[in-house]
C-alpha cells in the first residue's frame, strides 16, 4: 500500500497582515512584563505598598504565566488559536481595567495575576498562528523574526511607555492604555483570522498545571528570600518548588499525549532555542530594572528621561531581531548566538567601564534583539510541525520564566548589594526609603546620608552590570560546547 501524497501547504494570502495585527496584540503582553519599572514609586505610595508587596506586584505578572501556560497551549489546540487569543485579549482588557483603578495593594497583585491569564493565552496563540500562516521556510524565518523582535523591544519599551505616561497621568494610566488596543486588534483578529482546531489535541488537565505553577512560584521565592537572607523560608520553598516541578515533568513524559511535551528537548536544536531563549531575556529584562533605578535615583532623570535613555535599546532590537532570522539559515544558530551574546556582554563591560551610555545601550539591544529571534525561530522550527502547539507552549514559558528570574534575581541582587554597601540601615532597606528618609531630614545630614545612598546603589549597580556580563559569557560558551556536531560531543566525552 502506497503511502498517501504529501500535499503542500497553502500560503494565507494576507499574511502579513495577519502578522501585523497579531504582532500589534501581543505587544502589550510583552510592554506589560516592565512597564511598572517606573510607576513603582508611584503606586507603592499611593496604595502604601510594602517592599514585597512591590516585589510581587512586579513578579506575579511573569510567574503566573509561565505556569498558567501550560494550560493556554492544549486549549488552543482544543478550541482554535484564534478563539483562545480573542478569550485572552478580553481577559487581558478586563483585567487591565482592574488593574488601573485597583484602591489596594493586594487587589493590584490579584489583577496581574488575571492580566497573566490573559496573557498567557496571547502569547503561544499568536506564535502558532504565525507559524501557521507562512509556510515558506524563507518567509517564516523573517516573520518569527518580527515576532521575536516584538518580544524583546516590548520589553524594553515598557519603561519608555510608563515614562511618557506616568509624566502626564496617574499610575493606572500605564494599565488602562492596553484597553483601547486589545480592543481593536480583537476586532481585526475576528475578521482576519480563521479558526483551527485539533480534534485529536491533549487533553486539559488543570491539577498537573497546578503543580508546574506552584513549582515555579516557589523556587523563584526561594531565590528571592535567599537573596535577601531568610534562609529560613528560602530553603523549604525551594525544596517545594522543586519536588512539585519534578512531579510535573515526571507527569509529563509519562503521558501519551502531555499538556507540555518535554520529549522536544531531546532535539538538540530545540533544546539549544530554549536555552537561547531564557538566559538572555532575564539577563536584559534585569539590566534594564537596574538601569532605570539607577538613572532616576542616582543620576537624577525624571521617569520620561530614563525611558528615552532605552529608546535606542528598543530600535536596535527591532532591527537585529528580523536581520538574525533572516542569516539564521545561512550561518546557523551557534554562531549567530554566540555573537549575539559577545555582543550584549561587551556593552555591560563597558557601561562598568564608564562608557557611553548610548554605545551600551545599543550593543545590548542589537545582541538581545538578535537572540530573542533566533530563539523563537530554532523553538519552532526544530519541533515537528504537529508539535508547533506544544512548542510555542514550551517557548513562551521559556520567555515568561526569564522575565520573572531577572525580576527576581537581578532586584534581589540590587537590594542584597545596596544594604551591604549602606550602613545606616535604619533609613530604609532601599535606596528609594533611604532617599525618602534624607528628604525628611533635610539640611546637611539628608546630603550626606542621601549622597551615601547614591554611592551604594551606584555600587550595587556596578556588581548588576559585572553579573550580566559574566552570564552572557557563560551562557555564550554552553551554547559553544552544546551547538558543537554531535561527532565532536561523542569525541569528547570518551
Amino acid at each position: 500500500m502506497s503511502a498517501p501524497p504529501i500535499v503542500a501547504e497553502r500560503p494565507v494570502p494576507r499574511r502579513w497582515l495577519v502578522l501585523g495585527v497579531v504582532a500589534l496584540s501581543f505587544l502589550p503582553v510583552t510592554v506589560d512584563s516592565t512597564v511598572l519599572y517606573l510607576a513603582v514609586p508611584a503606586l507603592s505610595q499611593a496604595l502604601g505598598a510594602s517592599r514585597t508587596q512591590v516585589l510581587w506586584i512586579m513578579d506575579v505578572y511573569p510567574l503566573t504565566m509561565a505556569g498558567l501556560v501550560l494550560l493556554a497551549g492544549p486549549a488552543g489546540d482544543r478550541f482554535g488559536q484564534r478563539n483562545l487569543l480573542l478569550l485572552g485579549l478580553g481577559l487581558f482588557g478586563l483585567a487591565s481595567a482592574a488593574a488601573a483603578f485597583a484602591p489596594s495593594a493586594p487587589l493590584l497583585i490579584a489583577a496581574r495575576v488575571a492580566l497573566a491569564g490573559g496573557g498567557c493565552m496571547i502569547i503561544p496563540s499568536t506564535l502558532a498562528i504565525v507559524r501557521r500562516s507562512f509556510t515558506d521556510p524563507h518567509e517564516r524565518g523573517l516573520a518569527i523574526g518580527l515576532w521575536g523582535a516584538v518580544a524583546s523591544a516590548g520589553s524594553a519599551a515598557g519603561p519608555v511607555i510608563g515614562g511618557l505616561l506616568l509624566e502626564h497621568f496617574w499610575w493606572g494610566s500605564v494599565f488602562l492604555v492596553n484597553v483601547p488596543l486589545v480592543l481593536a486588534t480583537g476586532a481585526l483578529i475576528a475578521g482576519l483570522v480563521g479558526n483551527q482546531a485539533q480534534a485529536t489535541a491533549a487533553p486539559l488537565r488543570p491539577l498537573t498545571a497546578l503543580a508546574g505553577i506552584l513549582g515555579v512560584v516557589a523556587v523563584v521565592y526561594g531565590i528571592k528570600a535567599a537573596a535577601q537572607g531568610d534562609g529560613i523560608s528560602a530553603l523549604p520553598a525551594a525544596i517545594a518548588g522543586i519536588a512539585a516541578l519534578g512531579l510535573f515533568a515526571w507527569r509529563q513524559l509519562r503521558l501519551a499525549d502531555p499538556m507540555l511535551d518535554l520529549r522536544l528537548f531531546a532535539i538538540r536544536r530545540f533544546s539549544l532555542g530554549v536555552l537561547t531563549a531564557v538566559g538572555p531575556i532575564m539577563v536584559l529584562v534585569g539590566f534594564v530594572l537596574a538601569l532605570l533605578q539607577q538613572l532616576q535615583l542616582v543620576t537624577g532623570l525624571s521617569p520620561l528621561d530614563a525611558g528615552l535613555t532605552v529608546v535606542p535599546l528598543d530600535v536596535a532590537a527591532a532591527l537585529s531581531g528580523p536581520l538574525a532570522g533572516r542569516l539564521l539559515a545561512r550561518v546557523g544558530l551557534r554562531p549567530l548566538a554566540i555573537t549575539g551574546l559577545i555582543l550584549a556582554a561587551s556593552a555591560y563591560f563597558l557601561l562598568l567601564g564608564g562608557g557611553p551610555i548610548l554605545v551600551a545601550v545599543i550593543a545590548a539591544g542589537a545582541g538581545h534583539g538578535a537572540l530573542m529571534a533566533l530563539a523563537t525561530n530554532t523553538v519552532m522550527t526544530a519541533a515537528p510541525p504537529e508539535k508547533a502547539g506544544a512548542a510555542a507552549a514550551i517557548e513562551s514559558v521559556a520567555y515568561e520564566l526569564g522575565t520573572g528570574l531577572g525580576v527576581a534575581l537581578f532586584g534581589s541582587l540590587l537590594g542584597a548589594a545596596f544594604a551591604a554597601r549602606f550602613a545606616d540601615s535604619a533609613a530604609g532597606d532601599s535606596i528609594a526609603a533611604a532617599l525618602a528618609t534624607a528628604e525628611r531630614l533635610g539640611g546637611a545630614e539628608g546630603a550626606a546620608l542621601a549622597e551615601a545612598a547614591r554611592a551604594a546603589f551606584d555600587g550595587a549597580f556596578g556588581l548588576a552590570l559585572a553579573v550580566a556580563g559574566g552570564t552572557c559569557l557563560l551562557l555564550a560558551l554552553a551554547i559553544w560546547h552544546l551547538g558543537r556536531p554531535a561527532k565532536a560531543l561523542h569525541k569528547a566525552a570518551a
